[in-house]
């Protein structure tokens, strides 16, 4: 999915608005989300470095994920610390950032053989007062009744 958010800095409200647009047709972008922040806490944030402008960012309904999140945080950097008001946009394509990302495969690592300790433990748990086998076991009394004088044949003619 290819997505597009636009980062505006509103000097006349004191407020930084950032738009998140999504293509849903060819060539087509929807807005899903509009968020707006203070403009002192953002200044603060971006004081603090990257990471605290990153949670700044994030709120309930506006939540990038990291890769997003960081090329955000960037222009909004780059818009504060320019004397201009224009607007930034950030391009993102899914497909772009999946086909780029390493697949990493991890190697099977041997089992060590525990065999000794398995063995000790079934050892350990059979009870010495168990007498198997010696005494019948009756009185079963079972929820499924059958009928002795019922023939079931499993034989169907052709």
């Amino acid at each position: 999915m290819k997505q597009k958010y636009l980062i505006l800095k509103d000097d006349e409200n004191g407020q930084l608005i950032i738009r998140e647009l999504a293509e849903l047709d060819k060539e087509m972008f929807s807005m899903l989300c509009e968020e707006k922040y203070e403009k002192n806490k953002i200044k603060q944030a971006i004081q603090k470095g990257k990471e605290e402008l990153i949670s700044v960012l994030r709120t309930h309904n506006f939540y990038p994920p990291g890769l997003q999140a960081g090329k955000i945080a960037e222009a909004v950097i780059t818009i504060y610390s320019s004397a201009s008001a224009q607007p930034i946009e950030v391009y993102i394509d899914d497909a772009d950032h999946l086909a780029k990302e390493p697949i990493e495969i991890v190697a099977d690592e041997p089992i060590e053989s525990e065999t000794e300790e398995i063995e000790e433990i079934f050892e350990e748990s059979f009870d010495d007062n168990y007498e198997g086998g010696k005494a019948p076991i009756n009185n079963i009394k079972s929820s499924i009744a059958i009928a002795e004088d019922e023939f079931v044949d499993n034989e169907e003619e052709i």
